[in-house]
């Protein structure tokens, strides 16, 4: 094994790779060679293609090109080190994972998890939550990092996202519902000293929080938030228009119109 612990070595002073990606290629490269129980260094491109054809029958398109890539990776550090005369991954060539189909949520969906809502402090920060999802096509995280600073100084017409720098335009409603909630229920939940809208609740709470209120209004498949965006993402991804940035705020509107952002 210290042709691998060279190589990890080797990535992780030249290329300060995280340990959790560093741990894939461990991984990965493990796997390939208990598969072959043999010397690295004196694979072959016919034994590449076998491990390749193993992994079709046994592994989700996404795991196999991230294995391939590891061992490529691999033996390209081996052949630039001279350890080997030739790469036999060389000419080996997959092609991308098919795109994974988007799972959304009917409109009516939405409107029912809307309903489900309680009317408690709790209930309306989810019911809250849900419409900044919808509306805004940002993440979970995205909404959580929310500052009442940046609200202030927006007026509440904008959220800020802060990964991105950039300001989201939010509808007057919303906008309403949003600057309510901060000045009659946020206080009630997070800590006062704080300037996150939402501090105190976290993700994976959220994610809880949706599945259940899916569950309470008979919706049977298991869903998650981002089903949320995806809903908007997908509509925007099959329009028509030219102007999908036009297409993106009429769509927001149609949303108001039949019911969601509505009490």
């Amino acid at each position: 094994m210290k042709l691998l612990e060279d190589f990890i070595k080797y990535k992780s002073d030249s290329k300060g790779l995280k340990k959790e990606t560093l741990n894939l290629y461990t991984g990965d490269i493990k796997d390939f060679e208990d598969f072959f129980n043999k010397d690295l260094l004196l694979v072959t491109k016919e034994d590449i293609l076998k491990y390749v054809e193993y992994l079709k029958n046994n592994y989700q398109p996404n795991s196999i090109l991230r294995k391939i890539s590891s061992i490529k990776t691999f033996y390209k550090y081996l052949f630039e080190k001279r350890m080997i005369d030739d790469n036999p991954t060389d000419g080996i060539i997959l092609g991308k994972a098919p795109e994974k189909e988007l799972e959304t949520l009917e409109l009516w969906e939405i409107n029912n998890i809307l309903d489900s809502c309680k009317k408690d402090s709790k209930g309306l920060r989810d019911r809250l939550v849900i419409k900044l999802l919808v509306e805004t096509n940002l993440s979970i995280n995205d909404i959580l990092k929310i500052r009442l600073s940046d609200l202030e100084l927006f007026s509440y017409g904008f959220i800020f996202n802060e990964d991105k720098a950039e300001k989201v335009k939010i509808s007057e409603e919303l906008s309403e519902e949003l600057e309510l909630y901060v000045k009659e229920t946020r206080d009630k939940l997070s800590p006062i000293n704080s300037n996150l809208v939402f501090s105190g609740f976290s993700r994976q709470s959220f994610r809880a929080r949706f599945m259940s209120l899916g569950k309470k209004c008979g919706i049977e498949r298991e869903i998650t938030p981002n089903m949320l965006r995806n809903t908007l993402k997908t509509m925007v991804k099959y329009n028509d228009e030219s102007n999908e940035e036009q297409f993106l705020l009429d769509l927001k509107e149609k949303y108001f119109k039949i019911g969601i952002g509505d009490d």
